[in-house]
């Protein structure tokens, strides 16, 4: 699968108050290799809120989005599931798995 994970994503890019920190941007994009009869795939990635006194806005909500699309090379394969999930966490530390 193709993934996209965007942080902050309903502001601009040069304002986004969160940061991937392996590359210190503001989105991840990658390949998730599954196989029939593999294990559940789990994947961390840290990410880190800005210096406050990079940013104005500290109240609105921080909105992240996780896309993820079959190759190209993929011809008569369907994904299926969600296609919104939202929730709303108010702890600081969020984990897909």
């Amino acid at each position: 699968l193709e993934a996209e994970l965007q942080l902050d994503r309903l502001k601009p890019k040069l304002s986004r108050r969160v940061l991937v920190l392996r590359d210190h941007q503001p989105a991840w994009h990658g390949e998730l290799a599954l196989a029939p009869g593999d294990p559940p795939l789990c994947l961390n990635i840290t990410a880190y809120l800005r210096d406050e006194a990079d940013f104005k806005d500290k109240l609105s909500p921080i909105a992240l989005s996780l896309s993820l699309a079959l190759p190209g090379e993929a011809p008569g394969l369907v994904l299926y599931g969600d296609t919104l999930v939202q929730a709303q966490v108010g702890d600081t530390c969020l984990g897909w798995g």
